[in-house]
């Protein structure tokens, strides 16, 4: 992990002040050295946690600001292994909570988890913002993308089919409507193995005289060749609806041969 530069220090009376909470768990250690003029430690029902006031000039400065604060000091305790924060998680979106006091954080359809403004929410904000998604956003339990919330696989998928519309009257032609492209939904056939296997039986360990060697023995049945089917959504070089419908056309009927060219999976109910 590299070492993050330091941020230039506001004016005087610049910036709003924010409080931050740095979450210690069961790590009962006190601040330290220059930390004790910054940080003040107490307890609650989920642990231990230390707790400041931030001056920035918005919430994204006061995330990149603790951000970076972390990941140097986290560089540091990695390198050296002792420390208070060589017990603490490696990502700060697991460990950090600034409070949204000025209401920064607001929700929208497209709003993206690894936007700085939007890291390092407490529980009660992640709460809300989840419950008004409605089931678009979830807890993230993976901290290395980045965020405290991701989307989940069904609102990334009704999503993107909102950004595709029919055109009317015209068989399997589609437009997208932020960048006015064509589309065309073709079913892709291909052949695939059904009711093959592959077993792994052991390894024999050999020495010719040469070096020693492995072999590995397996067993295998090829299944039987059946036909499936997909459809997915190709992108048109077509500039025009006349054009966009003759290249359409023009794959379909390659569909057999599966020749669709640079694809995007699209599944349109």
């Amino acid at each position: 992990m590299s070492k993050y530069r330091k941020l230039p220090k506001l004016k005087k009376g610049e910036g709003r002040m924010y409080s931050v909470r740095l979450n210690l768990g069961d790590n009962y250690s006190k601040p330290y050295g220059i930390q004790r003029k910054i940080w003040t430690m107490s307890f609650d029902e989920r642990g231990a946690f230390w707790t400041r006031l931030l001056r920035a000039k918005n919430r994204t400065d006061a995330v990149n600001r603790m951000l970076i604060w972390y990941r140097n000091k986290k560089h540091k305790a990695n390198k050296s292994g002792v420390g208070l924060f060589a017990n603490l998680p490696q990502y700060v979106d697991e460990a950090v909570e600034i409070a949204d006091d000025f209401s920064e954080v607001v929700f929208y359809s497209t709003m993206r988890p690894s936007q700085l403004k939007n890291r390092l929410l407490t529980p009660d904000k992640l709460d809300e913002i989840i419950k008004l998604s409605k089931g678009a956003f979830v807890k993230t339990s993976d901290f290395s993308k980045q965020g405290c919330f991701t989307q989940t696989k069904e609102y990334a998928r009704r999503r993107e089919q909102a950004r595709m519309v029919k055109i009317p009257d015209v068989p399997y032609v589609y437009k997208h409507n932020y960048t006015n492209r064509y589309h065309a939904k073709i079913q892709i056939r291909s052949k695939k193995s059904d009711g093959g296997y592959m077993k792994y039986l052991g390894c024999e360990k050999r020495n010719d005289g040469k070096g020693t060697w492995s072999r590995v023995f397996w067993e295998h049945k090829r299944g039987k060749q059946v036909q499936a089917a997909r459809f997915t959504i190709v992108t048109l070089k077509a500039t025009n609806l006349q054009d966009a419908v003759k290249e359409a056309v023009a794959l379909r009927s390659k569909q057999e041969r599966g020749q669709c060219g640079n694809a995007k999976h699209f599944n349109k109910k």
